[in-house]
């Protein structure tokens, strides 16, 4: 897993993510992330939602898109927005000119490392699988299997896409994962050394 410092590049995408805080380093209460958006490019992330976790996001430069709940925002830095427990939400896209950089991050009362080590790894099993070109042009985990699995095992039950509900979604997703285990497919892909970056 990832330290302090520590760098990642999608090579699909193009983005980068620092790691500013991991759990490792605040005791299972933190993740804290600093990412580096190119000009039409966005955020990781389908629509989703987290039951129990309020995430915070802050532009520190360039301008961005981004939805909360019903509510669609085109905002410049320096801006920031929290996304309350169970409000469904987009990520911030690239909507202006140059780069776009922006911090996410979590706080807990109470630790919990293997939910926030799970957010933590599916950024970077994206950024690996990236670089074997098994991810598309939005970020997203092509193969239908791999993507059941990583997001059962890493994200499930701390996020869910925003629509079908949690209890619907749930069944499916563990059939293909089971399926992904069957095949030899793991959960979990460590970036290599060219997809790390200073």
């Amino acid at each position: 897993m990832a330290a302090p410092g520590e760098t990642i590049i999608n090579k699909v995408t193009g983005e980068k993510l620092t790691f500013v805080r991991t759990p490792g380093s605040s005791q299972g209460r933190a993740l804290e992330l600093e990412w580096w958006v190119p000009e039409g490019s966005r955020l990781v992330a389908l629509p989703h939602r987290h039951p129990t976790v309020t995430e915070h996001f802050e532009l520190l430069e360039g301008e961005a898109q981004y939805r909360v709940g019903r509510h669609r925002r085109r905002e410049a830095a320096p801006h920031r927005f929290d996304v309350p427990p169970n409000a469904a939400h987009v990520h911030p896209a690239n909507a202006g000119r140059g780069p776009l950089r922006v911090r996410q991050w979590v706080e807990l009362e109470q630790p919990d490392a293997e939910l926030l080590d799970g957010i933590a790894g599916y950024f970077e099993t994206v950024s690996a699988l990236a670089s074997e070109g098994r991810v598309d042009r939005r970020g997203l985990i092509r193969n239908p299997l791999q993507f059941a699995l990583t997001i059962s095992e890493l994200l499930m039950p701390g996020t869910y896409l925003s629509f079908p509900p949690p209890w619907a979604q749930r069944p499916p997703v563990i059939a293909l994962a089971a399926l992904a285990r069957r095949a030899r497919l793991r959960a979990y892909h460590e970036p290599p050394a060219d997809a790390r970056g200073a």
